[in-house]
């Protein structure tokens, strides 16, 4: 059975909450956000909430560089430590303008002056460990001829997560491949799905065999944007934000949705679909120590569909209020 368990909210305060990641570390479940004024605003801040039941979450720590800082994402390092990166634009959002931060945390609660890394414009999506070493997938900023952004996907190694090398490019630009995961299998094979930033989003598989430096890629014909791929039951399955929202309803100002997939080789199966609309979407997605399939997520819903009606929506999604969910999700055959 696929099914929402059960689910609460994270928070609701009338602000743009979003971009989320989650991590079971230390016996709690902790949450990573960025709030602002709005989806693309310079006050964005880092958020990072904690709970001991999945149902009550407290936030204990803020971080905020200069900048819109975006996508923060926890990478536990050991039973004492913990990382997180932040991606941060600094300027003008069509520029180049993003800088790459990481800081490190030994509670949770009190995090280190962030640190610069990488070069300008390179965006560190997400990292995985494999065989004792960081692997990184870190999107590229450029500009095209025409004067629109352009994006590459990059696969960068690391030993301590502060210095990277480039191990592999996948794709080309004419994929604009950007936000992505990456899965290690036993046999060593890795595979990869990554969004295209090109109309109309979809997304590709990639798949490479040790030492990862070559890639075969293919379209998957479905959009899954900030992926994330998780193991369960001897299957994979990767979440990110879908198209369309909800069959049947087309008169809210988004068509984006969350959405559940299983994936094999160069495929993905719909198996959920997550009730989120709006600006949403951008999932934390793992499973914790007793089994629990436990997921993060922001969504507007609660504010298109009435549920919360104390506050006057722009036509502009983007500028809207947006709430932070976890949810407890069953998948199975």
């Amino acid at each position: 059975m696929n099914q929402i368990i059960r689910q609460t909210t994270v928070i609701r305060d009338g602000f743009h909450n979003g971009f989320t990641d989650l991590q079971y570390w230390q016996s709690l479940y902790w949450v990573s956000y960025r709030k602002g004024s709005g989806h693309m605003s310079m006050d964005g801040e880092v958020i990072v909430s904690v709970s001991s039941d999945r149902s009550r979450f407290r936030e204990i720590a803020r971080v905020k560089l200069y900048g819109d800082n975006r996508d923060p994402k926890l990478f536990p390092i050991s039973k004492d430590r913990i990382a997180m990166t932040i991606p941060t634009w600094e300027g003008d959002y069509e520029s180049q303008s993003l800088r790459q931060y990481i800081t490190f945390s030994e509670d949770g609660y009190n995090w280190e002056k962030p640190q610069r890394i990488l070069g300008d414009g390179e965006w560190l999506w997400r990292i995985r460990e494999h065989n004792g070493t960081f692997y990184g997938l870190v999107t590229e900023l450029g500009t095209k001829a025409d004067g629109g952004r352009q994006h590459n996907l990059v696969l960068m190694t690391s030993t301590d997560l502060l210095s990277w090398e480039t191990l592999a490019r996948i794709g080309s630009s004419e994929e604009a491949l950007s936000e992505s995961d990456i899965h290690f299998h036993e046999d060593g094979t890795a595979w990869i799905v990554a969004r295209s930033s090109k109309e109309p989003g979809y997304s590709y598989f990639c798949s490479s065999a040790d030492p990862y430096t070559d890639w075969n890629i293919q379209p998957l014909g479905a959009m899954i944007h900030a992926p994330i791929i998780l193991e369960h039951n001897n299957s994979l399955y990767v979440t990110g934000r879908s198209n369309p929202a909800i069959e049947g309803i087309s008169d809210f100002p988004s068509s984006a949705s969350l959405g559940i997939w299983k994936l094999t080789c160069g495929k993905v199966e719909s198996v959920l679909r997550i009730p989120a609309m709006g600006d949403c979407s951008y999932p934390g997605f793992i499973k914790d120590p007793e089994g629990r399939i436990c997921l993060t997520y922001y969504s507007q819903h609660a504010y298109y569909m009435g549920v919360v009606d104390d506050h006057t929506l722009s036509d502009d999604h983007s500028k809207n209020p947006d709430d932070v969910y976890f949810a407890e999700i069953e998948l199975g055959e």
